[in-house]
């Protein structure tokens, strides 16, 4: 279940430059709604039982990059020049939210950025999106970059994935099955795989940084790109709802698909 959101720029409040790097910043303004706008379904999100056995957290829903008309790059920065932009956030899969998100975000004046420079924005609508059919083949193309990694051999450190390495199907499918698990608290169907990924475009590589200007900061290598796959059409309905690989929550992996 997904939604656009149009945001218009309010510019006599902070004015129009925006960092470069705004998904971590957009990601925790979008929390700040989830967390604010209502608690109940705050507490839902927080609480609903994404758990697998191994007790990893899964947060199922994902946002796309700010879609900007028009805008002009100057170093790390952006000078947005469109009036609006539009936004795309997805949730996996309970309709009973639809009203809770609606009126979370509606009329909601939100504030993107960083310590030098953000963007003010009054949201103007809240539309939500057809279902797209989902088959055992479609082709999708990322709206938000996606993040794979996998542990090096001896532990410790992990080795970000590129989309045209083989192992990264492997990958997917693991982080796929175990988003299922931890929502359904039951196992896949034995026949759910994704069975085949093919590139349909040269990955570009985004180095997106979170946690900028605290100890925790951290670099990651993810891709843009586009893309046929081949697997259950539940499992690519889960991949469409929830995002492609890791961080869905925090922007990573959101997709449309590609005709």
């Amino acid at each position: 279940m997904r939604f656009r959101l149009i945001l218009r720029v309010d510019k006599n409040v902070w004015g129009t430059i925006l960092p470069c790097n705004y998904l971590y910043p957009l990601s925790s303004t979008i929390y700040k709604i989830l967390n604010e706008g209502n608690s109940e379904f705050a507490a839902w999100l927080h609480d609903h039982g994404y758990i697998t056995g191994e007790r990893k957290q899964f947060k199922l829903f994902t946002f796309s990059n700010l879609y900007i008309p028009r805008f002009q790059i100057f170093g790390d920065r952006m000078n947005i020049l469109s009036e609006e932009v539009c936004l795309i956030v997805s949730f996996y899969p309970i309709d009973a939210i639809e009203a809770f998100v609606v009126g979370l975000f509606n009329n909601r004046h939100i504030v993107i950025g960083d310590k030098r420079t953000r963007v003010s924005f009054d949201v103007v609508s809240v539309e939500r999106l057809p279902e797209p059919s989902f088959s055992e083949t479609m082709r999708f193309r990322t709206i938000s970059p996606v993040f794979i990694d996998e542990k090096r051999e001896g532990g410790g450190t992990t080795r970000h994935v590129s989309p045209d390495e083989p192992v990264f199907l492997r990958l997917l499918e693991y982080n796929l099955l175990e988003k299922y698990r931890a929502f359904y608290r039951q196992e896949p169907l034995p026949e759910w795989h994704l069975d085949r990924l093919q590139v349909l475009s040269p990955p570009k590589a985004k180095t997106i940084t979170i946690k900028e200007g605290t100890s925790q900061r951290t670099q990651l290598k993810s891709y843009l790109f586009g893309f046929e796959i081949t697997g259950n059409p539940e499992l690519l309905k889960l991949m469409y709802d929830s995002g492609v690989g890791r961080l869905g929550s925090q922007g990573f992996g959101c997709i449309e698909v590609w005709t």
